[in-house]
């Protein structure tokens, strides 16, 4: 009954002993722990309570390391085996429902949360430095612990549920997102019963005001901002760390449950259309048609950009996304407090987040297809550099970018404050090119991530941005550059624009070669 209960989970534990890169990593981790007490100590001869400053930075950092492992490394566990099409191979060689979860999920789990435990020790250092008790040290750690469990157990429940990882992925996100969103939502709908006369004496009106309290309480974000004010004396097992274990208990529970009915019913692995229509259906002017003579655009823009019936539909969105802030603003009962004039801004910031969404997104499918499919090494033997394949690649889904970039100029004109005069002033403005530079750099890095990792390259990038802006020189000397142009004439910005204009081709060069071998790498495998 209980044969390969444990052997994928003890086969899987044992592995990640024996890799000489999942130690390598925790030790950086420390070691960069070990960074980061030494620049609390030298803060210390300047500002106060250095021992929280650095508590706190280490606490947010392993928090906004463990969100981002759950949108990529927990929500794939079940997945990557479903897009192997190993599932099959797992269950006949006597592994049961339950030993494939753990050794798939639980195993995960047990690495992240050895990767906290590592770093305990030094935490502890924190209390020499003043400002922070051991009392507060520990209740961090059981509620990033307890976040941990819930993370990894929902990501779980959507691995189990969903065929594609990146689905997974995105429903994870959207869970993150619900899970931030929702407690302060419930505080302010608990004041607004209390203050209209609802107590607990009635049973249902306790009931409620009772749910309403453990979800207001049940955010680890909000948790932790308790545990960083000075004299923090509350208990350790607090609602938010009782809430968290017992909701993840109960998504491996529901994973469990589903995993029979989901697995059995999944449909075979291969490379998804997407949204591209067939030439025989009724809207045929937006099928994809003939292809292009450069093959490599026209397959990624169908493909990963969504091709024309996706461009309509997002076009169709953005416009629709207008008209309801539109209605908001003109709304009698505008919680929002916005006006008309205001409807210019407010679009284009959507835009802008948009817009930087998809490109991020884009990015880190540009290749993802061609290494999860194993087909590099067929793509590499056609008659057409590495170059030219990349480059192609990416002008497709620059394509599918079209909609939102169209909205977002569109936007600019919506302001009150554009003028043609403005506009120009911007493209000389060091500042610009400054953010147009990091968010180059980004993209680069997720793309060069993303032929390492099956998945999270993404989530991986923004880790992995904080030390590269601080510690990377060419970004220091940017910023060298900038920063005396604040107050010059157009004369005085142009050579710093210049500046970095020359710096920011120089990164994206060394990360297009980067991204060149890696590629020749990948297809001579």
């Amino acid at each position: 009954m209980y044969y390969g209960l444990v052997a994928l989970l003890t086969r899987a534990l044992r592995m990640d002993a024996r890799q000489l890169r999942n130690h390598l990593f925790r030790l950086a981790f420390v070691g960069f722990i070990y960074l980061s007490m030494l620049m609390a100590t030298i803060q210390s001869a300047f500002l106060g309570a250095p021992g929280l400053l650095f508590f706190s930075q280490i606490a947010w950092l392993n928090v906004l390391f463990i969100t981002c492992a759950g949108i990529g490394y927990f929500s794939s566990a079940i997945t990557e085996e479903k897009e192997e099409e190993t599932i099959g191979l797992l269950q006949m060689a006597g592994l049961n429902h339950i030993g494939i979860l753990l050794g798939k999920s639980t195993s995960r789990l047990i690495q992240v949360m050895l990767l906290l435990v590592v770093q305990f020790p030094f935490m502890l250092l924190a209390v020499t430095l003043g400002g922070v008790t051991r009392h507060q040290i520990f209740a961090a750690y059981v509620d990033i612990l307890a976040f941990t469990v819930l993370l990894a157990n929902t990501a779980l429940v959507c691995s189990v549920v969903f065929q594609r990882g990146g689905k997974a992925a995105a429903v994870t996100t959207l869970m993150m997102i619900l899970y931030a969103v929702i407690p302060p939502i419930a505080g302010l709908e608990l004041k607004d019963l209390v203050a209209t006369g609802w107590t607990k004496s009635v049973w249902w009106q306790s009931l409620i005001l009772t749910s309403l309290e453990w979800i207001e309480k049940s955010c680890v974000y909000y948790q932790l901002q308790e545990v960083m004010q000075t004299g923090f004396n509350q208990p350790i097992l607090t609602k938010q760390v009782i809430s968290n274990i017992i909701v993840g208990i109960v998504c491996f529970g529901l994973a469990w449950l589903l995993f029979g009915p989901s697995v059995n019913n999944a449909a075979p692995g291969g490379a998804s259309r997407g949204v591209v229509l067939k030439s025989t259906s009724r809207v045929q002017f937006l099928s994809p048609g003939r292809c292009w003579s450069n093959s490599f655009i026209w397959k990624d823009f169908q493909f990963i950009g969504g091709g024309y019936s996706l461009f309509v539909g997002k076009l169709l969105a953005y416009v629709m996304l207008f008209a309801l802030i539109c209605a908001v603003s003109v709304y009698n009962r505008n919680w929002l407090g916005t006006s008309l004039n205001d409807v210019g801004g407010i679009y284009a910031g959507c835009m802008l987040a948009i817009l930087l969404i998809e490109a991020c997104v884009s990015a880190s499918r540009v290749f993802h297809d061609e290494i999860r499919l194993q087909t590099m090494s067929s793509l590499l033997m056609l008659p057409r550099s590495i170059p030219y394949i990349g480059y192609s690649k990416a002008i497709g889904c620059l394509m599918g970018l079209a909609p939102a970039a169209i909205c977002l100029v569109g936007s600019a004109f919506l302001m009150p404050e554009f003028r043609i005069a403005n506009f120009a002033r911007w493209l000389i403005e060091p500042y610009f090119w400054a953010i147009l530079m990091g968010i180059l750099i980004f993209l680069h890095l997720v793309a060069l991530l993303s032929l390492f990792v099956k998945w999270g390259a993404l989530p991986l990038a923004f880790f992995m941005m904080g030390p590269i802006s601080t510690c990377c020189p060419v970004w220091q000397l940017m910023l060298v550059a900038v920063g005396p142009s604040g107050l010059q004439d157009i004369w005085g910005k142009l050579p710093a624009t210049i500046t970095v204009w020359i710096l920011t081709g120089l990164v994206c060069f060394v990360f297009q070669m980067m991204i060149a071998a890696r590629l020749q790498e990948l297809g001579t495998k």
